[in-house]
């Protein structure tokens, strides 16, 4: 019983602990959700702006080699007219070169002939003396008729500037080759071309030929120009894909970048764009931060406030358990007092009814109570009653048991399930313990009375009622008391009682 009375204490307690918690899980759930969805958004938003800024560079960088390129296939077209080597130098540089792109990055239009010799620039009538059949932009229309524009790997002018070379083979009538007509590009082109545009700290921008030749990369570093990322994992989707995107470290600084890559065109370029996801997630870390303070904060307070609501409705369910405990025990003896034994009795009277189990009851007078109280004093009588429902209450070991003050110097004991035997065994241990006390006295009688003790025991039917078993009780107790007191009598069965009655 005392279990059952701590659970129905600590069972609000833990329903409102179990709710605090669940709800400041939910809003934390909550909130990390959002901020989850935050950062995606920061992630495509970054994505979708790194793609319309390489397809802003690609489209500016097409448009240049574009020009170049025409100005060469003019070249090419002029070539192959007949009369081109009858007439003179100044109005052949006219007719080859006059649509020739003039940029302040571009350099002179050579032509060579199939040899890699020098013979015709578009800024002067007398070329200088220079042979370019070791370049790869001429080595590459030898092998290949069909090569069409080709740009080369960077390389190192004689003034000392980093030039791309730009050819497209000049084929003789016969198909056979005729030369090339080259033009070069300062990379400081691409250089000013990016450093217009503003990075992250972390950030790169990459202009790749299709071979993985690094062509320009922001932040500027000239030992980088030259290098081949073609183990990067873009060529693992390009030339399958034009553009696209991915997620790696650089193989360059290890930096863990987002990658989106555009092809220039149609061109054997690549402008690859790479912002690291920390500046990606920069200011979504901050949010982080600051709303998972906030959330914490709050999730403390809600807690705590948890906590201590609990504590209150504990310390109140136990302040009501302790006045129901008051209201329900004897104040001298300790044990349960007359309106609790009558409430468990009728209770457990129903619940052996339904399980067909006998229900006994022990019916308990401390003898010559009356004679002892004027003899030794009203507190030596409580304490003598203290001490008989100590030996009571040691007497009763099951928590189905229940000892009562029934009144006066009356006790009751109830024993759910249990024999007449069984019950006279326990009212037999009960009352050799009240003897033990006066014998631990040094046999002084008048230390604590001697107690009769009625028991009865029966199986609730139709037609009995629990004031029978306390009835039956209580006339084994006066039997007890007749026959000399000081010890135990087993009453009779209701059906021997009315045998016993008829006869």
């Amino acid at each position: 019983m005392t279990s059952r009375i701590e659970t129905q204490k600590t069972a609000p307690t833990k329903l409102l602990l179990t709710l605090g918690l669940a709800v400041t899980l939910s809003f934390s759930a909550i909130c990390g959700w959002v901020l989850w969805q935050a950062g995606g958004r920061d992630y495509l938003h970054s994505r979708e702006a790194a793609a319309n800024l390489v397809s802003s560079l690609a489209s500016e960088i097409d448009r240049n080699i574009e020009l170049y390129d025409l100005s060469l296939q003019a070249v090419v077209d002029g070539i192959k007219l007949a009369e081109i080597d009858k007439i003179s130098p100044e109005l052949r540089q006219v007719v080859l070169f006059d649509r020739a792109a003039t940029a302040k990055d571009m350099g002179s239009i050579l032509v060579t002939d199939r040899l890699g010799k020098v013979v015709l620039d578009s800024r002067s009538l007398v070329p200088a003396e220079a042979n370019y059949s070791g370049r790869d932009f001429f080595q590459i229309h030898v092998r290949q008729a069909d090569a069409g524009l080709y740009i080369s790997r960077p390389w190192v002018a004689p003034d000392g500037q980093y030039l791309i070379g730009f050819s497209r083979r000049i084929s003789n009538p016969d198909g056979s080759f005729g030369g090339i007509v080259a033009g070069s590009l300062r990379v400081s082109y691409f250089h000013n071309l990016f450093r217009k545009l503003t990075y992250g700290p972390k950030d790169s921008m990459n202009l790749i030929s299709a071979d993985g030749t690094i062509l320009m990369r922001a932040p500027f570093d000239i030992d980088t120009i030259g290098q081949s990322l073609r183990k990067s994992q873009v060529f693992q989707q390009f030339p399958r894909a034009q553009n696209g995107w991915y997620e790696t470290a650089s193989i360059l600084d290890g930096v863990r970048r987002l990658f989106v890559f555009q092809q220039v065109g149609h061109h054997p370029l690549l402008i690859v764009e790479g912002v690291s996801l920390e500046t990606i997630y920069a200011d979504w870390w901050r949010e982080v931060w600051l709303i998972g303070s906030i959330m914490l904060a709050l999730c403390a307070i809600t807690m705590a406030l948890t906590v201590f609501l609990a504590l209150a409705l504990k310390r109140r369910t136990a302040a009501e358990s302790q006045l129901a405990l008051l209201a329900s025990t004897d104040g001298l003896t300790g044990l349960y007092n007359r309106r609790k034994f009558d409430e468990v009795l009728s209770s457990e009277w129903r619940r052996s009814q339904r399980s067909a189990g006998p229900l006994a009851l022990l019916m308990i007078d401390a003898d010559s109570f009356k004679a002892y109280n004027d003899t030794h004093g009203h507190q030596a009588g409580d304490a003598a009653l203290a001490s008989i429902a100590e030996c009571i209450a040691n007497g009763t070991r099951r928590a189905s048991d229940l000892s009562a003050r029934y009144g006066g110097e009356e006790f009751a004991v109830l024993l759910p399930g249990e024999s007449i035997e069984g019950a006279c065994r326990i009212a037999e241990e009960i009352r050799a313990s009240v003897l033990s006390l006066r014998s631990q006295q040094h046999g002084r009688p008048d230390i604590c009375p001697t107690i009769s003790i009625g028991v009865a025991s029966l199986v609730p039917q139709v037609g009995l009622a629990p004031r029978d078993l306390v009835k039956s009780a209580d006339l084994a107790l006066y039997e007890a008391k007749h026959a000399g007191r000081n010890r135990t009598v087993a009453a009779p069965t209701p059906l021997s009682a009315r045998r016993d009655r008829a006869a």
